[in-house]
């Protein structure tokens, strides 16, 4: 018991340095005038999607924590828990890594909502040589890996898919907007996947 305990102090704590990280996304956007809400902005062109985006990221770590603490019956067994956490906290840092690298080579472009600026170009360098939206794809692995990291089935179950679903209906509506409102965006998106290679 004491050993779970410690593993969802891990988790926990792994969920929060996410949640650290788009606080400063955050205030980085705020500070540069460009508003963010976590619900929605008054600019997003799409603002249903973002709603479920937040309706389906937090709710799933939160999820994954009371499953596991809860729930330990579906469980992945003693012998392969040690490799589930620390295989967690490989695929968070990944996803946090993929996530910060795709935003930093955005720069000024980066925005919590879908919107294109004025001024705005395609960018085709860093992450978004091989995926078109290398920051979603980031989110989605840094919950995969909390998942993981509990080492309980249905927490893992949870923090894949669910988060999935918003990531999906978000991507759908960026890329209406990108393809409309963004020159170059339709030749650049050809051949090249929007979230996952080889898969959509």
């Amino acid at each position: 018991m004491a050993s779970n305990a410690r593993r969802l102090l891990i988790v926990a704590g792994m969920l929060y340095l996410v949640g650290a990280l788009e606080g400063v996304q955050v205030l980085r956007q705020r500070r540069r005038g460009t508003g963010r809400s976590l619900v929605t902005a008054g600019a997003d062109r799409d603002p249903a999607s973002c709603r479920l985006l937040a309706l389906t990221w937090w709710p799933a770590g939160i999820a994954a924590l009371w499953a596991a603490a809860w729930l330990p019956r579906p469980s992945i067994g003693r012998r392969w828990s040690q490799r589930c956490l620390v295989s967690g906290i490989v695929v968070t840092g990944l996803g946090i890594t993929l996530r910060q690298w795709a935003i930093v080579t955005l720069g000024r472009f980066f925005v919590a909502h879908v919107l294109v600026q004025p001024g705005q170009t395609v960018v085709s360098s860093g992450p978004y040589r091989w995926l078109r939206h290398p920051a979603y794809t980031g989110l989605w692995l840094e919950m995969a890996g909390i998942g993981l990291a509990t080492g309980n089935v249905l927490s893992a179950v949870t923090c894949v898919l669910l988060p999935l679903i918003g990531r999906a209906s978000r991507v759908a509506g960026e890329e209406r907007e990108l393809t409309a409102s963004l020159p170059g965006y339709r030749d650049y998106a050809r051949g090249k996947p929007r979230l996952l290679p080889l898969i959509w």
